[in-house]
């Protein structure tokens, strides 16, 4: 019997720092009805009530945020080379080309303008 109340208090210590941990650690705008000192003081005055009543009433879950995921390449519409809609932003590949264009067009002016001077050599 006394090992059965050494290991209910042992837990009931564990849960108690556990939750003051938590309490202590948690973002601000994840904390509902009390400020986090109030919060820490409860679980502390009483120690598992005051836990349970942090993980049910004081801790907001958390609202899942946008994750970056994977794109594999037929998921993207660069890669597959679809026709880009009007007033939709430029990418680096729209970029690429147009800087490829323009250094063609001049290596060709300058061909063009060569041309007409090693004639004369």
């Amino acid at each position: 019997m006394v090992r059965l109340w050494l290991v209910l208090a042992v837990a009931a210590v564990a849960f108690t720092v556990y939750s003051a941990i938590d309490c202590a650690t948690m973002p601000r705008e994840r904390i509902r009805s009390l400020r986090r000192g109030w919060w820490i003081l409860l679980v502390i005055v009483l120690p598992v009530l005051g836990g349970l009543l942090w993980f049910v009433l004081g801790r907001a879950p958390a609202t899942p945020g946008p994750t970056p995921r994977y794109r594999g390449p037929e998921d993207d519409p660069d890669f597959l080379g679809g026709p880009r809609a009007p007033g939709s932003p430029r990418t680096g590949t729209d970029q690429d080309d147009a800087t490829l264009r323009d250094l063609e067009d001049r290596l060709r002016e300058r061909d063009e303008r060569d041309d007409g001077s090693t004639a004369d050599r």
